[in-house]
């Protein structure tokens, strides 16, 4: 049985139209719905929730010279 992440990519690549092949994952096949149903209920509820603005939005905005005060501290590499 391959591991849920690798479920989850092949599940991607078979909707794309590849063939792939791999042992029936039950929890993953037979819940697909259910579990995309409680994902979007869960962004729901971060949306709407109390307070919701002040939370971080994902991917953040890019936008030019957003950096131009920031401070550049270059890294050491490890030994």
């Amino acid at each position: 049985m391959p591991p849920p992440k690798k479920v989850k990519k092949m599940e991607k690549l078979k909707r794309k139209g590849l063939n792939v092949s791999y042992p029936n994952a039950p929890w993953y096949t037979d819940n697909e719905e259910a579990i995309l149903k409680e994902r979007s209920e869960k962004i729901g509820r971060i949306n709407n929730a109390q307070h919701s603005e002040f939370l971080k939005k994902y991917p953040v905005q890019r936008m030019p010279g957003q950096s131009l005060d920031k401070v550049i501290v270059e890294k050491t590499d490890l030994p």
